[in-house]
């Protein structure tokens, strides 16, 4: 399996919640899925993926919708 959530998320304890997420989100995701799981011959969460983008883009995120609302 492709570890690709990094160590600061490893040692958090375990709080799952549910985020929505709109279908043509989902959509894309679920492409991305596919095309990782072919790419890499591994299966692939979406949760993954979410997670993998959450640990390595959340701050770029945070500050490009900052600068949106000014």
């Amino acid at each position: 399996m492709l570890n690709f959530i990094n160590q600061k998320s490893v040692d958090m304890s375990r709080q799952d919640t549910t985020i929505a997420i709109n279908g043509q989100r989902k959509e894309l995701l679920k492409d991305a899925v596919v095309e990782i799981t072919i790419a890499t011959k591994e299966p692939i969460k979406a949760s993954t993926i979410v997670q993998y983008l959450i640990d390595n883009y959340l701050e770029d995120a945070k500050k490009d919708l900052k600068a949106k609302t000014r």
